[in-house]
């Protein structure tokens, strides 16, 4: 169960990082906060997949 929920969570923060590199290749503005919640979701990943790998 751990493990869907896991690569659920790798997509979609996939997916938001790709949108906000298209915006800033688009060269629109990205707003302090879309960086915020990005620099957020990329370190619970990284937390997220290392627990997995202690104890999964």
């Amino acid at each position: 169960m751990y493990l869907i929920a896991l690569v659920v969570f790798i997509i979609l923060v996939g997916g938001y990082n790709i949108f906000l590199s298209l915006l800033r290749r688009k060269k629109r503005g990205v707003a302090p906060l879309m960086v915020t919640i990005q620099v957020t979701l990329n370190i619970v990943l990284i937390v997220a997949g290392l627990v997995y790998l202690i104890f999964g």
